[in-house]
């Protein structure tokens, strides 16, 4: 029973291996989509979220069924590791490759942290100088249709 469930749970890590990998190509095409030229792809972005978001999703799954599979396989293993050492190790490889990408893929989402905070900071300045802009517009059209009510002062009704 304690190889069915290790090689379930191989099974897993080797499927949150390849998840993980897809999040990482999401997080190379949102890095593109903000680093537009002129601007970041919106769309792209927003489809890129959304399919790291069901990627998230199918990881948490993994991760939830691995940790009920390590809780029933533990106890089986106890004194029986010998016997499953090269399903152990194989294993204990596989969770190196998760760690190390876990450190990429946090390292990705940082970078696109600060590039995303530095557009939506700039977009800020911008729709602050924007509505500053109409401000001064709209108090200059106000002010001139005032003026427009003003009689003149220099027209002689005496003629």
């Amino acid at each position: 029973m304690a190889g069915t469930y290790l090689d379930m749970m191989e099974d897993s890590l080797r499927k949150k291996i390849e998840i993980m990998k897809q999040i990482e190509v999401q997080n190379g095409i949102q890095k593109e989509a903000l680093e537009t030229i002129g601007g970041p792809d919106e769309d792209a972005f927003d489809k890129s979220v959304n399919i790291k978001g069901e990627l998230i999703d199918k990881l948490t799954e993994l991760n939830d069924g691995f940790d009920s599979l390590y809780e029933k396989v533990g106890k089986e293993l106890d004194g029986k590791k010998d016997k499953y050492r090269d399903q152990i190790q194989r294993m204990q490889d596989l969770i190196r490759d998760v760690t190390d990408l876990s450190n990429t893929l946090e390292v990705q989402e940082s970078r696109n942290k600060d590039l995303a905070d530095n557009y939506f900071s700039s977009t800020r300045k911008e729709m602050k100088t924007g509505k500053q802009s109409a401000a001064a517009a709209l108090n200059y059209h106000i002010t001139m249709n005032k003026s427009a009510n003003i009689q003149p002062h220099f027209i002689d009704n005496h003629g």
